[in-house]
């Protein structure tokens, strides 16, 4: 029987300098195609979208453009709302090979979204949470393990049963996303379980593979299955015509 470690090493986690030799040689998913399943899975799941780091919003518009263009199938997804949660003033602290001030970038204009500025300690508020109410779908891009943290911690009491948690940066050199979701695991006693992992080129700019990771919330009641729309290339081309 393989070694565990080994496996992780080969496939799971990454290795160091894994990244180097199979460079341009592996076709990873890329982020839209994620986010684009995730918006899908998420769909017979009730309550908004929620994203935690922004940037300039490239992955914002991809939540929002496959939302739009799932709601011209299925009614109910245009009850559900964008919320862009970021401060815009970069990393507050070094990660990785990023230094403190990466991604510091002016708000970007998100039309039919919610953008949320400040950092987490302030901007994520009781009175956020109340207008928020339930969450479908939670995208995960702050890549540090406070912030990420901060964001399951105000999350907990609004998560629907279903709900999806997309973790940008999973594994990788540094993986402080699966220590806060481990830890929020453990402090909480919400289970959830693992939907998929895809292979990332790395994001802190070295040497070795990430990984996205999905989870789905176990709740008390039954999640049904998404019943299949269209194929995304057909429904891209009816769309641009509606």
């Amino acid at each position: 029987m393989a070694d565990s470690r080994l496996l992780d090493e080969m496939w799971l986690r990454g290795a160091r300098g894994d990244w180097t030799g199979i460079r341009g040689k592996v076709t990873f998913p890329s982020r839209a195609q994620v986010i684009e399943l995730s918006v899908q899975l998420a769909r017979a799941v009730p309550g908004h979208i929620i994203e935690f780091g922004v940037w300039k919003g490239y992955s914002t518009r991809v939540i929002r453009d496959e939302l739009w263009r799932s709601g011209l199938w299925d009614r109910r997804q245009r009850r559900k709302r964008i919320y862009a949660c970021d401060s815009f003033r970069g990393l507050p602290e070094s990660y990785e090979h990023l230094r403190a001030g990466t991604f510091a970038t002016p708000v970007p204009r998100l039309r039919g979204v919610r953008i949320v500025e400040g950092f987490f300690e302030d901007s994520l508020t009781p009175e956020l949470a109340a207008e928020v109410n339930q969450v479908s779908l939670v995208h995960f891009d702050a890549d540090l393990e406070s912030a990420t943290a901060r964001a399951l911690a105000w999350l907990t009491p609004l998560l629907s049963d279903g709900c999806l948690l997309l973790f940008d940066e999973f594994f990788g050199e540094d993986p402080a996303e699966c220590r806060a979701l481990v830890e929020w695991s453990e402090k909480t006693g919400t289970r959830t379980a693992l939907v998929a992992m895809f292979g990332r080129e790395p994001s802190g700019k070295g040497d070795m593979t990430d990984r996205r990771a999905l989870f789905q919330v176990i709740g008390a009641r039954e999640v049904r299955k998404v019943p299949p729309l269209f194929p995304a290339r057909l429904r891209r081309k009816l769309a641009a015509n509606w």
